[in-house]
């Protein structure tokens, strides 16, 4: 008897990794390759088989090598916030970019890490005026702009390596384009937990940006304002660095639950 083209899929080999990853998913807090191969109809050897090929892509993980604590991998998280859509994104955490504004009295926005490109997804203006110098829907320099580098700096090296290895424009005469020159910058970053970014894009404009740490994904959202030197040039850096770092846990809340009240 030949089998029907729906018979044939559910017994693919892509539909037996979805079943994998869906029975880690259902379980919540981690589940056994017993487990598993029960939940899938599955035996036992094959069930493992999936699951080692799934670690080693980084779709699952296996915390502290135990064998029983196979869950969702970052690199499956990360494509899960990426899909999710920009609108909610910026509704969930407008009242922090919003109150982050005033503070300032400049611009506030969010970045996320799309791919291998950091793109802003939120925005916010002071009351006392529009300044809007970074707004929803732009592309991030990786090398000058400071939201761009709190996250970047955090990243895989196999991540950078393709970045890094296109042409970086020199857009002012203190734009730095030798990429050792930017990994020093990322290094920076990663000792001091923010970025800056002084005449690299512009001249006259700059910028400073904190990492968003997210629980299991890591680092694909940064928080930042920026203006003309002049006015930011106002205050001292650790300023700004405090406040921006004090709206991080509250971001990181609003961004793993986009959809869900405050």
């Amino acid at each position: 008897m030949t089998k029907t083209s729906a018979e044939s899929a559910d017994n693919s080999p892509l539909e037996r990794y979805f079943k994998v990853l869906e029975a880690v998913a259902i379980a919540g807090d981690g589940a056994s390759v017993t487990e598993i191969a029960a939940n899938c109809n599955l035996p036992l050897g094959s069930a493992h088989r999936l699951l080692q090929n799934l670690l080693r892509t980084g779709l699952l993980t296996n915390k502290d090598g135990r064998r029983k604590d196979y869950q969702l991998g970052e690199r499956l998280l990360r494509l899960l916030h990426a899909g999710t859509d920009s609108a909610r994104l910026a509704i969930a955490v407008q009242p922090i970019l919003d109150q982050l504004a005033n503070q300032f009295d400049e611009t506030c926005y969010l970045a996320r890490l799309v791919g291998h490109q950091v793109v802003s997804v939120a925005w916010a203006a002071p009351n006392g005026g529009l300044r809007g110098h970074v707004v929803p829907g732009h592309i991030l320099a990786p090398h000058v702009a400071a939201s761009a580098k709190a996250i970047l700096a955090f990243q895989s090296d196999a991540l950078l390596d393709r970045i890094l290895s296109e042409p970086l424009p020199k857009l002012t005469p203190d734009t730095k384009v030798a990429r050792d020159d930017v990994e020093r910058d990322y290094a920076q970053v990663r000792d001091h937990q923010f970025a800056t970014c002084w005449n690299e894009m512009e001249v006259g404009f700059g910028a400073i940006a904190v990492p968003i740490p997210i629980p299991d994904i890591g680092v694909i959202y940064s928080v930042g304002t920026a203006g003309f030197t002049e006015r930011l040039g106002r205050r001292p850096v650790a300023d700004f660095v405090d406040q921006l770092q004090k709206a991080v846990e509250p971001l990181a809340r609003a961004l793993r639950e986009p959809s869900a009240p405050r």
